[in-house]
């Protein structure tokens, strides 16, 4: 067992230090082993700490090395959580989702671009104090180490460097180790778009044995997932998203699937007056449209529509002196191929063959009173 001690982060004119919580050891000087990766700090932050190294006088402790190990957050109940902070998720999906996470399964959230599958899983973690989760784009990997790290020059030779996501994993066997009760969450967003070569290598990370072994220029390396370490996949279910080469069915096996919905229209509208500041007129008038033009492609009408972010952006506009019309057609028409003109008074598209004119046409003649 290692010496497992509290300290509070500071920011001064000279940037972060550390500070002892215990006061029987304040006034020493603390040094981290390592620079944090991947990490947001605030000031006041408590951590749990394991001293890798230190200097003592008659019995007081001078100076210390330490090696980051959990933030301190305070444990919630799983059980008692019905909803997530700023968040629309039906009930059922929620109890399922911490019903897995709670019981060591692996996720696959499936959905839709825009219905939150990555966000969700830091509600998730804020929810239930959780560590802050480790968001991993599953697609710049090529091969098993770029996963966990790399090769880097040396003076003269090679070593491997960790990654973000093989320091958080250490981090978390640590605490497993240490017993304390802290969990942590990694997020590996749109994992069906995870290069072959790497696809037989998460086989192994996700059975039974939670383990995967790799050569680096160190020799061969073993990464084994703690108990405590959670993970949660993301995937848009479509032929239409770039890049998707679909998981395969050993990989499958190995998750718990669930499809995310997409949020209620209300709420959806709230969520824009709130998020940007425009009336609920104006909001429910966006809305209405996206929701249009999301209908029109799951009729196979379009090849893209609007999620939440679109609308967002399109909410910008009129909040800072657009008008709603003018909103709608820059911040939705613009991706569709072709060309929309006045023609008094009233946008049409140049070519009626062009993608353009079908998502005019998708909106009919009037929505939310507004003529397009």
């Amino acid at each position: 067992m290692s010496e497992i001690l509290l300290v509070r982060a500071h920011y001064n004119a000279k940037g972060l230090e550390w500070h002892f919580v215990d006061e029987k050891i304040s006034g020493g000087t603390i040094k981290l082993e390592s620079e944090p990766i991947g990490m947001n700090i605030g000031e006041g932050d408590e951590w749990r700490v394991e001293l890798v190294d230190s200097i003592r006088e008659k019995r007081k402790l001078r100076s210390a090395v330490v090696r980051l190990v959990t933030l301190v957050r305070e444990r919630k109940d799983w059980e008692k959580i019905t909803e997530l902070p700023d968040f629309w998720i039906d009930p059922l999906t929620l109890r399922c989702l911490l019903s897995w996470l709670n019981s060591g399964v692996e996720i696959m959230l499936i959905g839709p671009k825009g219905v939150g599958k990555t966000m969700i899983g830091y509600k998730l973690a804020e929810a239930q104090g959780w560590q802050e989760p480790l968001k991993v784009d599953v697609y710049t990997i090529q091969k098993t180490t770029d996963l966990f790290g790399s090769n880097a020059a040396s003076q003269g030779t090679s070593r491997f460097v960790g990654s973000s996501l093989y320091e958080y994993i250490r981090r978390a066997i640590i605490a497993e180790r240490e017993g304390l009760p802290d969990q942590s969450l990694v997020i590996l967003d749109e994992l069906n778009r995870v290069h072959a070569r790497v696809n037989e290598s998460l086989h192994g990370l996700f059975d039974d044995t939670r383990q995967v072994t790799f050569i680096t220029a160190d020799g061969s390396v073993t990464v084994h997932l703690p108990k405590n370490l959670h993970v949660i996949g993301t995937m848009n279910q479509g032929a239409q998203y770039l890049g998707a080469h679909g998981v395969d069915l050993a990989l499958k096996d190995r998750f718990a699937p669930l499809k995310l919905a997409e949020m209620p229209i209300d709420y959806e509208v709230a969520k824009l007056v709130r998020e940007v500041g425009i009336l609920e007129t104006s909001a429910l008038a966006i809305v209405r449209v996206a929701r249009k033009l999301r209908d029109a492609e799951r009729a196979g009408q379009l090849t893209f529509s609007p999620s939440y972010r679109g609308c967002r952006n399109a909410g910008h506009l009129v909040r800072h002196g657009v008008s709603l019309k003018e909103a709608i057609v820059l911040g939705f028409m613009s991706w569709y191929e072709g060309e929309l003109a006045l023609d008094h008074g009233e946008f049409k598209a140049k070519n009626a063959q062009d993608e353009v004119a079908k998502a005019m046409a998708a909106l009919s003649a009037k929505v939310a009173d507004i003529t397009l």
